[in-house]
């Protein structure tokens, strides 16, 4: 007999809350994540690349592979809703962008809607799983971390992928759960539209594995009925087999990636704290210690969320030829978030049952909340977005330059941001960017460089420019990390000072 139709259906619940109150807890997050997205939205710089973003969701299924595609679509969206001419956008026209329509508010405002559902639609798709509480306090958590704030303002693919790979994160434990021929297709689902936003999101295959193997080892039934088996495997399958299709086809993207400079495993690793919060994570580390014995297997799959995409990803940095950044951590963001509110849940119970009253049971979930808030106040103000004020920069270069002048970029090769901000296509070629006193040597005419300080792997970016050139600007973030600087500087090609302001 299959086990599904005799072993009693059971829940993680806490205590429930009056229905009422529950719709009206999620409204109000729902309505405080709203406005915490929109706040802004247009006012800080591009980064390069959310320009990326917009050529790319111009120009569908051009010379690009498949496992993105998906990924660009609010983008397109919202660039069209914002009256961006998208047909004449090209990566060789992106001194026009901005005469085309293209501005932050309507590239971004796509990945901000879908980060402003994502509150609901996780608490609503969780609720069964985690119960009442824990539900509400996760949807407050992820409405005001900072981390999804800052996807929530980007023109990436990053909230699109979040939702999908934790659409596909709950629906599987509770396949395991509950009898249903919907959840497990909705789960399947799930996954391959995680990986169609962001490739890295086939990561989930191991946590699903990590979870069947526990259970194994623990003699507990996995309870995944024959229909969750198929779908799971197909899924991941298909997934793999888009992943091979786009490494043999679109070779050259995948070369082009390979060759950029990554993060190393310590990056990884400092990332996944430092972006979740140490608050966070020391809450939720505790949390799963204190009811590893009453929750098993859901502390065990939420913990195996939380850590084992990121030990992936740190043993993926010792792979020639592979590119790995820190954001790709964000997919664990979710399960760090479900284990400190079952921890907040249950302290908020125990606090209850003592009659402490509601204020003082809330005390501990309002301390974490206050604390988030408090980074996301420095995230409004001095830290801009946590984006490079590259704006701010060439507004500066182009009220000062002169005719005569060049100006040379640090960025990317097609330094699109350049191109973008100072709507000119006459900037010397990347290649001519002065990155030794010889090169800066050899220039003739006057030049603007506008650089970042600091890079996150190599420190200080050519310290020698300080002495050789007149640091005009210094375009600051006041954020523990401020490798996101830029500093403009003017060169004269006899060293001599210039009298520019």
């Amino acid at each position: 007999m299959n086990p599904l139709m005799t072993t009693p259906i059971t829940q993680d619940n806490d205590s429930p809350s009056p229905l009422k109150l529950f719709w009206l807890c999620l409204l109000l997050i729902t309505t405080l994540a709203g406005g915490m997205r929109l706040y802004n939205l247009s006012d800080y710089s591009f980064w390069e690349d959310e320009l990326y973003s917009v050529r790319s969701a111009s120009a569908p299924l051009s010379n690009w592979q498949i496992s993105k595609q998906f990924g660009y679509i609010p983008t397109t969206l919202g660039l069209w809703a914002d009256g961006a001419q998208i047909n004449e956008i090209t990566w060789d026209n992106v001194d026009q962008w901005q005469a085309l329509g293209v501005r932050p508010f309507g590239a971004r405002i796509g990945s901000c809607v879908v980060g402003i559902l994502t509150i609901p639609l996780l608490c609503l798709v969780g609720r069964r799983l985690l119960g009442d509480r824990a539900t509400l306090i996760a949807a407050l958590l992820l409405a005001v971390s900072p981390w999804h704030l800052f996807w929530s303002q980007a023109a990436r693919f990053y909230t699109l992928q979040f939702l999908f790979y934790n659409f596909a994160l709950i629906w599987y434990l509770r396949t395991c759960r509950e009898r249903s021929n919907r959840l497990p297709i909705l789960a399947g689902l799930a996954i391959l539209l995680a990986y169609l936003s962001q490739p890295p999101a086939l990561l989930i295959s191991l946590v699903l594995a990590a979870d069947v193997i526990l259970c194994l080892v623990r003699r507990e039934p996995i309870k995944l009925s024959p229909l969750g088996w198929i779908a799971g495997i197909a899924a991941v399958a298909l997934c793999t087999g888009l992943h091979l299709y786009d490494s043999i086809y679109s070779a050259e993207n995948w070369d082009a990636w390979g060759k950029l400079q990554g993060h190393t495993w310590k990056v990884i690793a400092a990332s996944m704290v430092l972006r979740n919060g140490p608050v966070i994570v020391t809450l939720a580390i505790l949390s799963a210690i204190g009811l590893l014995r009453s929750k098993t297997r859901l502390t065990l799959y939420l913990a195996a969320g939380a850590t084992l995409p990121v030990l992936a990803l740190m043993a993926l940095t010792f792979k020639d030829g592979m590119y790995v950044h820190e954001r790709y951590d964000f997919i664990v963001h979710y399960a760090w978030l479900a284990l400190a509110a079952l921890g907040l849940a249950a302290a908020w119970d125990a606090a209850a049952k003592q009659n402490f009253g509601t204020p003082l049971a809330a005390a501990t979930t309002a301390a974490i909340v206050v604390s988030m808030l408090w980074t996301d106040l420095a995230y409004y103000t001095h830290g801009h977005g946590n984006r490079r004020r590259w704006d701010e920069a060439f507004t500066y270069v182009q009220q000062h330059r002169q005719p005569g002048e060049a100006v040379a970029t640090l960025s990317s090769q097609s330094t699109p941001i350049a191109r973008y901000y100072l709507q000119t296509n006459d900037l010397l070629p990347f290649a001519d960017f002065p990155t030794s006193p010889e090169k800066l040597d050899a220039l003739t005419q006057p030049t603007w460089l506008v650089l970042p300080a600091v890079s996150a792997t190599r420190g200080e970016l050519f310290p020698w420019l300080n002495d050789r050139a007149d640091l005009k600007r210094y375009y600051d973030l006041r954020i523990l990390q401020p490798f996101a600087s830029i500093r403009v500087y003017y060169h004269t090609p006899t060293h001599t000072t210039d009298q520019k302001p």
